[in-house]
């Protein structure tokens, strides 16, 4: 049995140093919050919200001060190659009902090494929702975690004392890149606080403790508990973002604006627990709205700039056309594996691992490429300083290009928001409102 998973390795920590400088690229806006939460010298168990895949635990380990050991379905070590990646990724299986009853004996195996990752005072993660769904709920809460958790408390005795810390994490859009990113630490859970109560009555314990961590995980995240009502709910968190924002008195940015989120959320909610005979016209006019928009957060915020023309816009258009030839060759020296990603990922939409498939091709597909076109290049440049300023531009002309087609998304959207008028938005900012302030 390897029992070694939580030391570091050259190539574990090159690996790190290049999948964060990708990952905090791949968003517009990254804001982590929470990070004096985090224990020092003491052992460690992240419980992140599961809902997009590896980006999830990408989120985690890019806002990490330190290496974190992951558990992750165990599907995704049939390959014997893939098995041994993941295994030098700081990744063990974990296998679940759907893999065979006999399997089930094996997590003890991945079980037994997160304890001594825990020992070892080192930082490992279990995703507690047991799997991933891209909806912004809290869902069920499995008990895995709550059993390593015990085990190596029970090791450690009152030497010390494993730590759970609860993390919120939230997307502005799962799937494509340029959209924000918030990752939340909460106030660490003190697992000795529960060991006695563990030992009189193990099931009552885990209870407990998965209904504390269910608690502090909601303030989080945007936790959209209702069924009926949850398009509705979400939607309207977003158009009546801006609002909520002044009505609470915050700076404008992705935090508070998470903040003014929930805000909402919690009070739709509890217009619903009241029965309020409004809220089945809101959802009426939130589905009407949706059906014109897909990218219901991107839509929602161009919504805020109103129908005018402003210098913001006017701003955006002249860069495009001013930085339009650098464009193209963006698109030259990156089109062809930027394509083929999109070819060989296209299958993956709408199953929750699109973003996952994207990011992880474009980190091996970008550099194969790259190497490639500077072998040829040193055929054609005229200098070894041409061959240089080639190399360098490489990276930065792929950021760059995602730059542009974020900022011609913008553009575009904001020229249609001018033209073409949402007649139910001021309808449905007018029913949140009145919810929203209804005592």
């Amino acid at each position: 049995m390897e029992t070694t998973i939580y030391k570091k390795t050259l190539l574990y920590s090159v690996l790190r140093i290049y999948s964060n400088f990708i990952y905090r690229r791949w968003f517009s806006t990254i804001e982590i919050n929470g990070e004096n939460s985090i224990p020092e010298n003491s052992p460690v168990i992240f419980a992140p919200n599961h809902q997009n895949g590896f980006i999830d635990a990408m989120a985690l380990l890019s806002s990490s001060p330190k290496p974190v050991v992951f558990l992750a379905r165990a599907d995704l070590f049939r390959k014997k190659t893939l098995d041994k990646i993941l295994r030098a990724l700081k990744i063990m299986p974990a296998y679940r009902i759907r893999d065979g009853i006999r399997n089930l004996k094996k997590n003890e195996d991945s079980f037994g090494q997160a304890v001594e990752v825990l020992l070892h005072k080192e930082f490992f993660c279990l995703m507690p929702e047991g799997g991933q769904e891209e909806v912004r709920t809290l869902r069920p809460l499995v008990k895995g975690m709550f059993r390593i958790a015990f085990a190596a408390q029970e090791v450690l005795k009152d030497t010390d004392s494993v730590k759970i810390v609860p993390v919120g994490i939230d997307y502005g859009n799962y799937d494509h890149s340029g959209s924000h990113l918030i990752v939340n630490f909460g106030k660490a859970i003190n697992i000795r606080e529960y060991y006695d109560a563990y030992l009189e009555n193990a099931p009552v314990a885990q209870n407990q403790l998965r209904d504390e961590l269910s608690k502090r995980m909601s303030p989080l995240m945007l936790n959209i508990r209702s069924e009926k009502y949850y398009d509705c709910f979400y939607i309207t968190s977003y158009l009546y973002n801006a609002e909520m924002l002044d009505e609470m008195g915050l700076d404008d940015n992705e935090t508070n604006r998470l903040a003014a989120r929930q805000r909402i959320v919690s009070l739709l909610q509890k217009a619903e627990g009241n029965s309020s005979p409004l809220l089945p016209e809101l959802n009426l006019l939130c589905k009407k709205w949706a059906e014109k928009h897909k990218d219901i957060a991107f839509s929602a915020q161009i919504n805020e700039f109103g129908r005018e023309t402003d210098g913001n816009l006017l701003v955006s258009f002249i860069y495009l056309l001013i930085t339009f030839p650098l464009f193209l060759y963006s698109a030259l020296v990156n089109g062809i594996p930027y394509l083929l990603t999109k070819f060989l990922t296209r299958k993956a939409k709408g199953t929750g691992f699109q973003a996952s498939f994207v990011f992880g091709l474009s980190g091996i597909l970008f550099p194969v490429f790259y190497l490639l076109e500077i072998i040829a290049f040193t055929f054609v440049a005229p200098t070894f300083w041409t061959g240089i300023a080639f190399i360098f531009s490489l990276p930065l002309s792929f950021f760059f290009m995602l730059r542009y087609k974020w900022r011609f998304r913008f553009v575009r959207e904001r020229i249609k928001n001018i033209f073409v008028k949402d007649k139910e938005v001021p309808e449905i900012l007018s029913y949140a409102k009145r919810l929203l302030t209804d005592k």
